[in-house]
């Protein structure tokens, strides 16, 4: 269950689907899916693999069928590497996807990762209401919403590889951390989700939140995705303990 809908798993046709029923417009993460896939396919990108989404008789379902990620998977390499693969080709096709956590990742056979969830995404350089995560928010999005009561908020590619490295970052929280940041994130108190996210994170090397408060800062002009996802792997790699 999610902030604006339901998933359901169900049986059409002998095969196995899962179908998203939400107060936002379905066919837009549809739409997106067929547009990375369609890129996929132009560039010859096998080794990447995304949600196979379908429109049958007007409603949108999905499959493989797996399950949410548990929190104690989620720091392996081969998986942060599928996540940032998916991601490439979003950001490739001009979109910001807003909304990574891992509520957000679909495991199945304990083999491949899934980033789903489209629906809060817009395109880079965007500015205005924002939808999207806030735990795993940049720290530019949370002060902007902070500032702008979520009126004017804008939206960069680096935004969700900071995502991605906050979301494994936090996995060392300790179960009290956990409860209060979740709190926090799901009241939208941003100042006060930074500010508790900041003492959480002085547990790691200035070094590695110097890097992060880098990229947060030329966030506008980082635009060559190769580039940029190398860069955010490579802080990644080099900070937290991947197996």
């Amino acid at each position: 269950r999610g902030a604006v809908g339901m998933v359901y798993q169900i049986e059409y046709q002998n095969i196995q689907y899962a179908m998203k029923i939400s107060n936002k417009k379905s066919t837009k993460e549809y739409e997106i899916a067929e547009k990375m896939k369609n890129y996929i396919n132009e560039h010859s990108l096998s080794d990447v693999k995304i949600m196979n989404m379908f429109n049958i008789q007007g409603f949108i379902l999905s499959r493989p069928v797996g399950k949410l990620m548990d929190e104690n998977q989620l720091c392996q390499k081969k998986y942060i590497t599928q996540i940032f693969k998916q991601l490439a080709i979003g950001h490739k096709l001009g979109l910001v996807h807003r909304d990574i956590r891992i509520y957000n990742l679909i495991l199945f056979n304990d083999e491949d990762v899934y980033l789903i969830d489209w629906d809060s995404s817009t395109y880079n350089g965007f500015n205005g209401e924002y939808e999207g995560s806030f735990l795993t928010a940049s720290t530019s999005v949370l002060t902007e919403y902070e500032l702008t009561r979520g009126k004017q908020v804008s939206a960069y590619y680096a935004d969700d590889c900071l995502s991605i490295i906050y979301m494994l970052l936090l996995f060392n929280c300790t179960k009290e951390e956990k409860i209060t940041l979740k709190k926090l994130a799901r009241d939208s108190s941003a100042g006060i989700l930074l500010v508790e996210r900041k003492k959480v994170l002085q547990r790691y090397p200035k070094e590695a939140i110097d890097c992060l408060d880098e990229i947060e800062q030329k966030r506008a002009s980082l635009i060559n995705i190769d580039d940029l996802h190398n860069q955010c792997q490579q802080i990644i790699n080099k900070y937290i303990n991947l197996t």
